[in-house]
């Protein structure tokens, strides 16, 4: 079975603006520009589609949820975290996503895991885990089961974000 662009565009931008937010712990990380690389495998949907061979109007799609590349089973997003996201115990999936929330959080020292439970167009429920290994570095995992525009979706994630530097060179969260 194949995914429509449309759903692949909205699994893609919701996964990534679900990663931009999740990684943020009180403390840990840095506030400032985030590059997010995210490695997705997901069943039914085969590769992403190199980015630029996206038609401009689903690039300029993906560009404002700051994506800035993606093609094979890789997406890398740029975030800028703010000291208020810095300071949160919780990662703030909401904010970005409004059909998604954080249930069963736990915080152990530099780690975090949680479910997260979405409705809307992407519907389902999944699994996160992130550990900071560094203030600079951090990594994680996310599986989630649903369905994309009725249509069943498996999803299995990995990530990595690096701090880039303090200055957010005109990315907005």
């Amino acid at each position: 079975m194949h995914l429509s662009m449309r759903t692949l565009f909205v699994s893609c931008a919701a996964a990534a603006l679900c990663l931009t937010a999740g990684p943020v712990l009180a403390g840990h990380g840095k506030a400032g520009l985030w590059d997010i690389t995210i490695q997705m495998q997901m069943e039914g949907a085969g590769a992403m589609p190199d980015m630029a061979k996206l038609p401009p109007e689903v690039q300029a799609k993906m560009r404002a949820a700051n994506v800035q590349s993606m093609g094979g089973h890789t997406m890398t997003v740029q975030h800028c975290m703010t000291k208020e996201e810095v300071a949160r115990d919780v990662p703030p999936v909401g904010h970005h996503n409004k059909d998604c929330k954080m249930e069963n959080m736990k915080t152990d020292g530099n780690s975090f895991s949680g479910e997260m439970i979405c409705t809307g167009e992407v519907t389902g429920k999944g699994r996160m885990q992130v550990v900071y290994d560094t203030p600079e570095h951090y990594s994680g995992e996310m599986t989630m089961q649903g369905t994309a525009h009725g249509r069943p979706m498996n999803m299995h994630q990995t990530f990595e974000g690096k701090w880039a530097g303090a200055t957010c060179k005109g990315v907005k969260n």
